[in-house]
């Protein structure tokens, strides 16, 4: 089952029966107007007022529809039994506890011209904070000054993790094999995973993705390898027709197994397994399978395909892996041998042939594109998961290559990071990192939150 890319809050309103229900309507109904002007889809029910049969009547209409997590608006003074009964009845949800501002009275209907008017919602929220948190609720408590707009930031910022972490619990990873050169920063325990976070893994063999190329009808791999290499451009040279046909191959037969599995994500197992086994470099077919929409990372990362995952859905882009070249005290070489999805390329895409030191195939060499970075590696720790998040921005690379390896550059950048590059060192937990074009800390930090994630943060 797949879950809407865009956040829904079950939406209840609490205030209490001693102010006018008429006036309360009319706040709760101002804080729902800015809730779905901002994007959020809102299952609602009326205000609760008391504990009589409210409770049960909010709790039931809550039940009808699915939600990310509960938007629990305190209007003013609550009778606070009527409210925990509503919230521990879904305790085991995320939630909103919002404290929402007074008003200035410039129409003289509450008394004097001019005078602010507080319902009193800070009084209902601080009683419910310590209880809630007693109780193990994973919630963030905002508010908005008085005659000021709601916390949308804030808000939305929750909702979308909320909202991903809703969807982590149905996410599948794909792989060819496993632990690619032994690498022990990129392995996991499936059991850990699936119950910690949510993502199931599956490793198909070499065997099944060989069996998929070879079933593909030559006609149907020549018109995707004359579709996808329309703009490509070849510094060194155009490659043999065979060797781009093998690479469209084999980006085709991996994605039918996506799609038949329901992966979300992919990998390969690279240098001990696709390359030297096949007869091709990895790059280009892990590249298209990227811009068909299954975020990839080298080597069986998949820590990082989580990474990869959280931050797609967090952000609603494109996203991509980097690898770790070069370290200077002002910034890291970071790139990849020969991948880069399309969203991320500056120009026009270049593709150079790299068989007399690569194994055989084709790989980019295209130019990345420029900008503010969030960068996050998820890895597990003996007590759990931690995610180290780093921004920063990415800039022009150098003229550089990997040992052995023409020019031009595999596709990098310089990545200059807000915090200190000996920092970023010091926390370091793999060779690549997830990334993605824009600011995402928040909404990362707030995920983590929920799923009870350690976070190290090298940000500004």
């Amino acid at each position: 089952m797949k879950k809407s890319t865009t956040p829904t809050a079950g939406y209840v309103a609490f205030g209490t029966m001693y102010y006018e229900p008429g006036n309360l309507k009319m706040i709760s109904e101002r804080a729902i107007r800015q809730l779905t002007d901002a994007g959020l889809k809102l299952v609602l029910t009326e205000p609760v007022y008391g504990e009589d049969k409210e409770p049960e009547r909010a709790i039931r209409e809550l039940k009808a529809r699915e939600w990310d997590f509960l938007f629990v608006n305190i209007l003013n003074w609550i009778d606070t039994r009527g409210v925990f009964r509503v919230l521990h009845e879904f305790r085991d949800e995320p939630m909103i506890l919002y404290s929402f501002g007074g008003f200035t009275d410039h129409e003289g209907r509450f008394g004097k011209k001019g005078t602010l008017i507080s319902p009193a919602a800070g009084a209902g929220s601080t009683s419910l904070r310590l209880p809630m948190e007693q109780w193990g609720i994973a919630f963030k408590y905002l508010f908005n000054a008085p005659d000021s707009p709601m916390d949308i930031e804030g808000i939305m910022s929750f909702a979308r993790a909320a909202c991903t972490m809703k969807r982590l619990r149905h996410a599948r990873l794909g792989m060819i094999g496993y632990n690619d050169m032994g690498l022990y920063s990129t392995g996991y325990n499936p059991t850990r995973l699936r119950d910690w976070i949510g993502p199931e893994i599956e490793s198909v063999d070499m065997l099944q993705l060989k069996k998929k190329m070879d079933a593909l009808d030559d006609g149907e791999v020549r018109k995707e390898m004359e579709k996808v290499t329309r703009h490509w451009e070849y510094p060194l040279g155009k490659p043999k027709e065979e060797v781009i046909m093998k690479a469209v191959r084999m980006y085709l037969a991996t994605v039918r197994i996506c799609e038949e599995k329901k992966f979300d994500t992919f990998s390969y197992k690279c240098v001990d397994g696709v390359d030297l086994e096949m007869g091709l470099t990895h790059a280009v077919p892990s590249s298209l399978v990227a811009d068909a929409g299954y975020p990839y990372v080298d080597e069986n990362d998949l820590g990082n395909s989580v990474a990869q995952l959280m931050l797609k859905w967090i952000s609603g882009r494109q996203v991509t892996f980097l690898e770790h070249y070069e370290h200077h005290p002002e910034w890291i070489l970071l790139g990849e041998d020969g991948y880069c999805p399309l969203d991320f390329i500056e120009g026009k895409p270049q593709i150079k042939d790299v068989s007399t030191v690569l194994l055989g195939g084709i790989a980019h060499c295209s130019n990345m594109k420029k900008g503010r970075m969030t960068l996050a590696c998820l890895s597990e720790v003996h007590n759990g998961y931690r995610m180290h998040i780093v921004t920063g921005e990415g800039k022009e690379r150098p003229s550089w290559v990997e040992m052995g390896v023409p020019l031009p550059s595999w596709p990098s950048v310089s990545f200059y990071p807000d915090a200190p590059v000996s920092e970023i060192l010091n926390h370091v937990q793999s060779q690549h990192f997830a990334a993605v074009f824009g600011d995402y800390v928040n909404e990362l930090v707030d995920l983590c939150y929920l799923l009870d994630i350690d976070v190290v943060l090298d940000i500004n």
